[in-house]
């Protein structure tokens, strides 16, 4: 299999995979755990969403999901609330354009559609996962808004410059990036690439919002919650995580690459802000990832 195929074959799994966590929180008994997600069990195979629709399958898959990969659940859907909230704010200040980086099956730019008042948005992706999403919505009678634009792009033949250039993002405006769930599975310098990218083609008050895995984590270290199942995933599929970044020098990482800081959340943060309500808990998240809310430093584009 060539590398654009298996990179392919990766964005695929990785989108079910998040599909299917953010459809199972729709059944959660406490609705401040769900994400809402209303159209991610179209994309969920016909007999996996009907198995899902009895409580002991469920209860059956979260176990299995405890057992083999403690903290993943709980992760996924802290994460994707952290960034609808971010996604919301974004409409809400009507940010010209908004760019969801390795999208998958996200479904904002159709959930948030009513409160969307002028922003546009691009979705990158491989042009097979695209095609199928694409498809998948017209099977359901899923109207795609105006302003969504898929944005195709074959990894190590286009740069995210030529995808983008070509689906009509415009570097002079004000735009919000979303990286949910990617940077771990990219090389060093695919990262900085990406960096580099939005630094030098986006304009100023461009914001990231991103998350990562601790660099320690990744270089083998597992002594993390979950950390020693997770690694032990990793190693049978032969899929092993590529970047992190240093537990402790995010803002000296960010600074160096033109960017700064506006928030962060932390294990404990995401588990308090996004798994926390009226004394209940929906668990424990990854005692190793981040999410990241990042701000360009630079005032001119270009520089």
């Amino acid at each position: 299999m060539d590398k654009n195929a298996a990179i392919g074959q990766r964005a695929s799994k990785t989108a079910m995979f998040a599909a299917i966590h953010r459809y199972l929180s729709l059944f959660e008994a406490n609705p401040d755990f769900s994400c809402k997600d209303t159209l991610s069990g179209l994309f969920i195979p016909r007999l996996g969403k009907f198995l899902l629709g009895f409580a002991w399958f469920r209860r059956r898959v979260h176990q299995k999901l405890h057992n083999k990969v403690p903290g993943t659940y709980p992760y996924v859907i802290a994460r994707a609330k952290c960034f609808d909230e971010q996604f919301f704010k974004a409409l809400q200040a009507q940010v010209p354009q908004i760019v969801i980086l390795g999208a998958g099956y996200d479904t904002r730019a159709i959930r948030y559609q009513s409160q969307n008042h002028g922003s546009r948005i691009f979705e990158l992706d491989t042009g097979v996962l695209q095609s199928r999403k694409r498809a998948i919505f017209e099977k359901n009678g899923v109207v795609i808004p105006d302003n969504l634009t898929f944005s195709p792009i074959t990894f190590g033949k286009e740069t995210l410059a030529d995808a983008l250039n070509k689906a009509g993002y415009d570097s002079t405006q004000t735009t919000l990036f979303l990286w949910e769930g990617v940077t771990y599975y990219l090389t060093e310098s695919a990262v900085f690439e990406t960096f580099a990218f939005i630094k030098n083609s986006a304009a100023s008050g461009s914001e990231l919002l991103f998350d990562y895995f601790y660099k320690s984590f990744v270089d083998g270290e597992d002594d993390y919650y979950g950390g020693k199942e997770i690694s032990a995933s990793v190693t049978k599929t032969g899929e092993p995580f590529l970047f992190g970044i240093e537990q402790g020098g995010l803002e000296q990482f960010l600074s160096k690459l033109g960017f700064a800081v506006a928030s962060r959340y932390l294990p404990e943060a995401l588990e308090r802000k996004y798994l926390s309500s009226n004394g209940d808990t929906l668990g424990k998240v990854y005692g190793f990832a981040e999410c990241v809310h990042a701000r360009l430093m630079q005032q001119e584009v270009g520089k």
